[in-house]
């Protein structure tokens, strides 16, 4: 039976395993009668769309219903007004599911949620946990128990990958959401599939190299405690859409000083005092609409205190990847990115106007060339149609490369308009 690649499609195929069948959350397709049976059952429901971010939470209290979205609060009587404003504000999608949403015991405050990530380095390879991140910080007394579950949940997610693998042979990473409660135990509440395009997959592919990890900035899935843990270590982070292209949703965030987050996305910079607040800002912002990672701030090299990078495109010919094409972008004013350029340079002329100082220039362009031809060898391994791959290759003033990201639709228009400008 062939399964879609829908949140209840997943919950179905998952049900098949019996080893993992009893830590599953009850998930069923949201409909009037859906949502009226399960209200009656549980004081709290959760309400996720068939794809992405944007579930919303309705709780029973004070003989009323509660419907709490990510931005506001409503109150209403009865079902039927639960289920009308629902229709009318809060569906976008086709389909949407329900599932019973996990309460605090007396145990934990609340059930603490561990985002695993599953990755196998072909559709035949193993599966392996590559990364665990969490939405909250454990006490000393928390971690104890936190330890007696880990080997558990780690488990029921290589055999929930299995299972997932089997039918989606062209996903290789595959993040599971873990509730646990040191009461109650673990569910596994949601599975997202990560195909080739996804920065987290290709993050995932590229460190498997250890010659290509040295190139690649520091990355995990974004939460709030990876969110607080990358500003303490690095002071700039940026945070990125798993899926996305042209540096929309891109944003980079600065912690002036330990009260105060500076928040910037194109030419737009807010700032923000308090962590929580900042983070807050960001998930109602962003996390919203889409599955985000977090990454180091790379310091680029910049010409007239613009940043730059390189783009290099590597081309699949007669079965053997070359660089084809490289040009410097250099971002316009107040942009974080250079993906809104305000000039197209060749990589000569850019390494002569920036601030990167004592390098020979052919060296570094051998150097970049070598790293992405390598980088393009392992990327095909996870998806064997490629035949195009776009590298930005940031470069520090010390020389130093980076591997920003690979893009496997690059705009090859650039290319043209700087070879027209050049006639």
């Amino acid at each position: 039976m062939k399964y879609g690649r829908g949140r209840y499609s997943q919950y179905k195929l998952l049900h098949e395993e019996k080893k993992i069948r009893n830590y599953l959350v009850e998930t069923v397709l949201f409909s009037k009668k859906s949502l009226f049976c399960l209200l009656g059952k549980y004081k709290a429901v959760v309400i996720k769309p068939s794809f992405g971010p944007g579930e919303f939470n309705i709780s029973f209290e004070n003989n009323k219903y509660k419907i709490k979205t990510q931005k506001k609060i409503i109150t209403v009587i009865n079902k039927e007004e639960v289920y009308e404003y629902i229709k009318s504000y809060e569906i976008h999608q086709k389909f949407y599911v329900i599932q019973p949403r996990k309460l605090a015991s007396s145990q934990s405050p609340i059930p603490y949620r561990s985002i695993v990530t599953v990755h196998r380095k072909t559709s035949s390879a193993k599966w392996r946990i590559v990364s665990t991140a969490y939405d909250e910080d454990f006490s000393v007394f928390s971690q104890f128990y936190h330890r007696y579950y880990l080997k558990k949940f780690r488990r029921a997610s290589i055999i929930a990958a299995k299972k997932l693998g089997e039918s989606f042979t062209n996903y290789n990473t595959i993040v599971i959401e873990i509730l646990f409660d040191y009461k109650r135990g673990f569910w596994i509440s949601d599975t997202i599939l990560h195909s080739p395009v996804s920065k987290w997959d290709q993050y995932q592919t590229l460190r498997v190299n250890k010659t290509i990890l040295s190139f690649l900035p520091k990355t995990n899935l974004l939460t709030n405690v990876t969110f607080r843990d990358y500003l303490n270590r690095f002071n700039e982070i940026m945070i990125k859409p798993c899926s996305g292209q042209h540096g929309v949703g891109i944003v980079q965030i600065k912690r002036k000083n330990p009260f105060t987050y500076e928040i910037h996305s194109g030419i737009r910079s807010v700032t923000i005092t308090n962590q929580d607040r900042a983070y807050s800002y960001i998930e109602d912002t962003f996390l919203s609409k889409k599955d985000y990672i977090v990454q180091q701030k790379i310091q680029l090299a910049t010409i007239d205190m613009c940043p730059m990078d390189v783009r290099v495109i590597t081309s699949k010919v007669e079965s053997a990847w070359i660089v084809t094409d490289k040009i410097v972008k250099v971002a316009g004013a107040n942009f974080i990115i250079t993906n809104a350029a305000q000039k197209l340079l060749t990589l000569e002329d850019a390494i002569q106007d920036s601030t990167i100082s004592n390098i020979n220039n052919e060296k570094l362009e051998a150097k970049i060339d070598k790293i992405c031809l390598l980088a393009a060898k392992h990327l095909e391994k996870s998806d064997a149609e490629l035949t195009i791959i776009g590298f930005d290759i940031g470069i520090t003033n010390q020389g130093d490369i980076w591997i920003i990201e690979g893009n496997y639709v690059p705009d090859l228009s650039m290319f043209k308009d700087h070879k027209e400008k050049q006639r």
